[in-house]
Parts: C-alpha cells; sequence; structure tokens
C-alpha cells in the first residue's frame, strides 16, 4: 500500500465487500425472521418470548464467538477464518431452510451465528491491517453501512418473501449471496501480520459466557414472571459476578481474551457504552416496529416489511457521508448531531403512540435513520482511534462482541416488555396489551437515546481535555 497516497489496493476493497457480504447475509437473515414471528408463533404453537430466541440466540452465540476474536486472529489466517465462516453459515441456511420443527430452526440459526461471529471482525481486521488512519473514518463507514443496512431491509426482505412464497424462501435465497462473498474474499484476503501459537483463555471465555448466557436466560425468565422474580434478579446477579470475575481474572493471566486495559482509558469506555446503547436501539427497534404493525395495527406481514425499507435506504446514502464528515471535521459533530436526531425520533413515537399508522411509523423511522447513519460507525471509528496500536485487536473484539450481545439484549427487552403486558392484560384485549407494551418499549428507548448524548457529550468532553494536557 501506498503510504504517501493512501491509496487502499484493490484486493482489499474486495476483501472488505467479501466480508462484509457474508456479514450482511447473517444480520439479513437475522433481522428477516422477526417480520415472520407471528406466523412461527401460530405455525409452531409458541409465545413471543419463545420465538424470539432465534434473535436472541443468534445474537448470544454470534457475540460469544466474537469475544475469542483476538486469539482466533493470532492463530488462524483471516482467509482461513473466513472459509470456515462460509462453510458454517451455510450449513445453518439449510438446515433453518429444511427445519421441521423449532427446535431444529433455533439449531440452524445457532450455528449461522458461529459463522457471523467469526467473520465480522475478519472485515474490521482488514481494515485496521491495510487501511491508513486517514481513511478508516470512511471505511469503518463502508463496512458499518453494509452491515447497519442488513437489520432494516431485513424486515422488507422477510416481509416480501414470506408474504409471497413462504419463510422458508428467506434461506434458500440468501445462498447465492453467500457464494458470491465467498469469490471475493477467498481470491483476496491477505495477511500482514502472521500467526502465533496463543494461548487461549479457557476460563476468562468460561466466566464471559456465564455472565452472556445468565443474562440473557434471565431477561427470557422476565417475560414469564415479570420483572420482580427472583429468578430474573438472581440470573442477572450471577451475570454480573461472572463479568466481575472476569476482571478479576483478565488482570492475573498473561494473555487474557481479551485485554481489560482498553477499559482504562475513559474516552474508549464511553465510546464503547455509546456504541453498546446504539445497537441495543437499533436491533430492538428493528424487532419491535414489524411485531408492532402486525400485532396492533393490522398490517400483513408485506406491509410490516416496507415499513423500514424507506430509512434503510436513506441510512445507506447518508453513511458513507458521515464516515468523510468525520476525517474532515471529527467526530464531534456527526455523532451529535445523529443522537439528537435519534432523540426526535424516539420521542415523536412516544408522543404519537396512540395514533400511530403505518405512515407515522415511516417518517418517524426515517429522522431516526438519519441520525444513526451519522452516529453509528463513526463512534465505533472514534472509540479505536482511543487505543494504542497494541490494543487494537483487543478494542476490535470488543466492539465486535458486544454489537452482536447488545442487539440480543435489545431484542429481549422488547419482546419481554411486551410478553408482560400482555401476561397482565386483565380486561384489556391482546391488540391493547400489545400496544400498551409496545409504547413503554418506545420510552425506554427513547430514555436510551437521551443516555447516548449524555455519554457522548462526557466523551468529547474528555477528549478534548486529554489533548490539552497531551500538548
Amino acid at each position: 500500500m501506498d503510504l504517501e497516497t493512501n491509496k487502499v489496493p484493490r484486493f482489499v476493497l474486495f476483501s472488505i465487500l467479501g466480508t462484509a457480504l457474508l456479514s450482511f447475509c447473517g444480520i439479513l437473515a437475522e433481522t428477516s425472521m422477526n417480520v415472520t414471528f407471528p406466523t412461527l408463533m401460530q405455525q409452531f404453537g409458541i409465545s413471543i418470548g419463545a420465538v424470539q430466541w432465534l434473535t436472541t440466540g443468534y445474537l448470544l452465540i454470534a457475540s460469544l464467538v466474537m469475544i475469542m476474536a483476538s486469539y482466533i486472529h493470532k492463530r488462524f489466517t483471516f482467509k482461513a477464518t473466513f472459509v470456515t465462516a462460509v462453510v458454517l453459515f451455510t450449513l445453518g441456511l439449510v438446515i433453518c431452510a429444511l427445519a421441521p420443527t423449532f427446535s431444529i430452526l433455533l439449531i440452524g440459526r445457532l450455528i449461522s451465528g458461529i459463522a457471523t461471529g467469526l467473520c465480522t471482525p475478519v472485515m474490521f481486521g482488514i481494515i485496521t491491517q491495510f487501511v491508513p488512519g486517514a481513511k478508516m473514518g470512511r471505511y469503518m463507514s463502508i463496512g458499518g453501512m453494509i452491515l447497519g443496512f442488513a437489520p432494516t431491509v431485513g424486515p422488507t426482505y422477510g416481509g416480501l418473501v414470506l408474504y409471497y412464497v413462504g419463510w422458508r424462501m428467506i434461506f434458500w435465497i440468501i445462498l447465492p449471496i453467500v457464494l458470491i462473498s465467498f469469490l471475493f474474499g477467498y481470491f483476496n484476503i491477505q495477511q500482514r501480520v502472521g500467526t502465533q501459537k496463543a494461548h487461549f483463555d479457557t476460563l476468562g471465555f468460561t466466566l464471559i459466557a456465564v455472565a452472556f448466557i445468565t443474562i440473557s436466560l434471565g431477561f427470557n425468565d422476565a417475560s414469564k414472571h415479570g420483572w420482580g422474580s427472583l429468578s430474573f434478579w438472581g440470573l442477572v446477579l450471577i451475570g454480573i459476578l461472572a463479568l466481575a470475575a472476569y476482571g478479576w481474572w483478565a488482570t492475573k493471566t498473561a494473555q487474557p481474551l481479551i485485554n481489560i486495559a482498553i477499559f482504562k482509558r475513559r474516552t474508549f469506555v464511553l465510546s464503547f457504552l455509546t456504541y453498546l446503547s446504539l445497537q441495543l436501539s437499533n436491533i430492538g427497534l428493528g424487532f419491535l416496529l414489524p411485531n408492532y404493525a402486525q400485532l396492533v395495527l393490522g398490517a400483513n406481514a408485506m406491509t410490516a416489511g416496507l415499513l423500514l425499507l424507506p430509512g434503510s435506504i436513506l441510512r445507506t446514502v447518508l453513511m458513507p457521508f458521515g464516515g468523510s464528515l468525520l476525517d474532515r471535521r471529527g467526530p464531534r459533530l456527526p455523532i451529535l448531531t445523529g443522537l439528537v436526531c435519534l432523540i426526535i425520533a424516539m420521542a415523536g413515537f412516544v408522543l404519537t403512540a396512540g395514533v400511530l399508522s403505518v405512515g407515522w411509523i415511516i417518517g418517524i423511522y426515517i429522522i431516526y435513520s438519519i441520525g444513526f447513519s451519522t452516529t453509528f460507525s463513526n463512534t465505533l471509528a472514534n472509540g479505536m482511534q482511543q487505543l494504542s496500536p497494541k490494543l487494537i485487536g483487543d478494542g476490535n473484539a470488543a466492539f465486535n462482541a458486544i454489537q452482536q450481545y447488545a442487539g440480543s439484549i435489545g431484542t429481549a427487552v422488547m419482546a419481554t416488555v411486551i410478553a408482560i403486558s400482555q401476561n397482565q392484560a386483565g380486561k384489556l384485549s391482546s391488540v391493547a396489551a400489545t400496544a400498551r407494551g409496545g409504547l413503554h418499549d418506545f420510552i425506554i428507548l427513547l430514555i436510551l437515546a437521551i443516555v447516548m448524548i449524555i455519554l457522548a457529550s462526557l466523551n468529547f468532553k474528555f477528549q478534548k481535555t486529554d489533548q490539552t494536557i497531551n500538548n
């Protein structure tokens, strides 16, 4: 690569495209299933709390695999990891397409989650290895654009396929895209840093897995027994203790799964928390709106899927612009502007919940997408820029893992709030109870958006202070 002209070679572009396409397929399949939930609930005779595990379980597994990204990239080449991901993802698609029961369908989604967990960090690893710092924001935005487009186009894709040919075709149609991604990746992925016989932190992984799984199970329990249930708080407490135990263990072992030194820099931590909240909001809203449209407004699957299409198209167009804006003006302007848009959008959902219609959802979601396009990948890029080069791999693993896990929790929270409202309906109809749960979800997401802008504002204040001290 020519460092003077900052030109990015063609093989890097094709490598990013190949890995991003495979990750896109994973997220597309995951989010397209959100529209099918009412159909699957009826076909398999399951509740919304059970069917949401198709999303929660997928994201949970993907996040656990991404936790190992730093180790995997030291031990195996990018190409070997990518090929493994392609094989597993193809297997998962076929299992899902042929699944005779809900349990088999869930197994197929979990296998696909492993594939996404392997592939997504490869994409960001290629960017951090081969793209010069002056263009980091732009290429992070390209990767983020592809990944960010999937959660919003997914419901549209799922709704159209479900309406015309049935939910099983969701998986068959994706297979050719997987083949294209394989061709781009296999013939272009290269390696700058050699592999090594790295030590795998088994205890550290176990502690993180216990934390992630128990917290997810806690939310699943809350959907059945409410927020005050002893098992919910017990499972969440176990998860918190497991995370604390990992923090202690990571300071004692020579090769931790993720070096917690990344969390000693406050500006990284604030970027990390903002990014976590963004993904929780994004995936949670992507789950909520199509189901709200069907269960409350009575829309069919095709209409519910099309709700998010205008916003998703606009998001795709604007996300590269957001990255270029970061490269030219710094992170403060695009990130804070985007977060203001998110607050306006969520306030819109809360204030119009009583008269919400398909048209209102489309319009408000467009505002949300504008904000997300200038915030999401830029928050990631800004966070990574706070780390020293030796911690980039750990930061990459942490960001990718929390991206998936936050989506898992976002889906679980949205589904749990609705399930509790339905379980405590009393004399309310099912539609009215679901609408009440949806309003509560909108309020939660509005509060989360306000928290995000506070976190980001503090972050930029600290960055300015740190820069002044360093100068």
